[in-house]
């Protein structure tokens, strides 16, 4: 019966018209990402070709009229003429802008180590002020990763794209780094919506499978976790065959940043240093796999509770948003408790993998063995409440 059970949930997911449309628009959409959109986006240290271009002939247009008026006078300031800043700056120019036409990433990274353009560094600093709380602490932070990431790569290997952190194994390192947990959990949400409330709505035979209330539930969660899982390792796969074409496969063994907090951390250099790809993305695994259970056993409670998919779906994603509502980067407790203890710390398990929330919160307590620990907790009590939910709302009173 539980087998029975089993496939019968995995037919409803696959015969759901909001399921497969939802599986064909996120193919499509990993099409179009890395054929359209990667494309066009830049890395951190991207220099812009067409203003690299004007910087080239306005540098070079100081300097000749510097020359022309026989401006070679030292500025207290700079210590250099106007000749002379223009002269270096057009030279510097003219050779990134060589460097990058000719894709020659090894002198773009010697240039870029002793020269930035102007324009350049002000666009930077305009990011950080506008974008960041900290901008300086922020952007001396991203910028020891950037260069300790890129010094770590083999020579032999390098290409811009592999700079812009483009090639597949990079893209999937910064999605889970970044937007993709919380992605795939809203995924996870919207697909298991309904799983729970169909005997409700269709009155199927399913529902009166002679199993208990708790193990039916149990073993629909399992199909569903199957479900999600196939379908977002098919998607992995599409997107890393498809970018891999593209832009190249990389590899599990390049570096990636990782910060161990330390509380002079702006003067000890020793607090940056690196990971694997494969290794960030082994520790990614056990979290994946809490989490997506979490919410899915968290689905099947709340199905209990208001017995509408729609109000499921939305009362999930308001605990999985939940921490937008009260976070900030000086949020260092809540009513005096530690903010390591709730879980909703660790939904965004890339930057605690790869120590950047302890940086953004400036706090040492943020660490991937806490957070396992918490999670777990946290589904120990969700199923605790579950077990309760089902010997309260049976399903004779579920159905009713």
């Amino acid at each position: 019966m539980t087998l029975s059970l089993f496939k019968e949930t995995w037919l409803h997911l696959m015969r759901n018209s909001k399921n497969r449309l939802t599986i064909a628009l996120v193919f499509i959409g990993i099409i179009f990402y890395s054929g359209f959109f990667l494309t066009k986006q830049n890395g951190y240290d991207t220099i812009d070709l067409d203003q690299l271009k004007m910087s080239v002939q306005s540098n070079k247009g100081i300097m000749e009229t510097a020359a022309e008026k026989g401006n070679f006078n030292v500025n207290l300031f700079t210590g250099k003429s106007a000749y002379a800043d223009g002269k270096y700056k057009y030279e510097n120019s003219r050779a990134l802008l060589a460097a990058i036409e000719n894709g020659d990433v090894g002198r773009y990274i010697e240039l870029t180590n002793v020269y930035v353009p102007d324009f350049h560094f002000e666009e930077k600093n305009d990011y950080y002020n506008k974008h960041s709380l900290y901008p300086g602490k922020d952007r001396e932070y991203d910028s020891v990763n950037n260069h300790n990431r890129i010094g770590s790569y083999d020579p032999d290997i390098l290409s811009f794209h592999v700079l812009q952190e483009k090639t597949s194994w990079q893209q999937i390192q910064l999605f889970l780094h970044n937007w993709g947990p919380t992605i795939l959990i809203v995924l996870t949400l919207f697909i298991a919506a309904d799983v729970f409330v169909l005997g409700v709505r269709k009155r199927t035979q399913q529902i009166g499978v002679p199993i208990g209330w708790g193990r039916y539930l149990f073993t629909q969660s399992l199909a569903i976790l199957s479900f999600v899982l196939i379908f977002f390792a098919a998607a992995a796969l599409l997107f890393f065959i498809v970018n891999g074409l593209l832009y190249g496969f990389g590899s599990l063994s390049w570096q990636v940043p990782l910060f161990n907090y330390s509380e002079d951390y702006m003067m000890n250099p020793d607090v940056y240093s690196l990971m694997s790809i494969g290794s960030f993305l082994l520790k990614t695994i056990p979290f994946l796999l809490l989490l997506l259970y979490l919410f899915i056993r968290l689905s099947a409670l709340l199905s209990l509770l208001f017995r509408q998919e729609v109000v499921v779906f939305v009362a999930g994603l308001f605990v999985l948003l939940f921490e937008k509502l009260y976070f900030s980067r000086t949020t260092r407790d809540i009513f005096g408790i530690d903010i390591s203890h709730f879980p909703q710390t660790y939904f965004d398990f890339g930057k605690v993998i790869s120590g950047e929330k302890n940086f953004m919160l400036n706090t040492p307590t943020i660490t991937v063995n806490q957070g396992l620990f918490v999670i777990a907790a946290t589904l120990i009590g969700v199923e605790v409440l579950l077990a309760i939910a089902t010997y309260i709302r049976t399903r004779q009173k579920f159905i009713g």
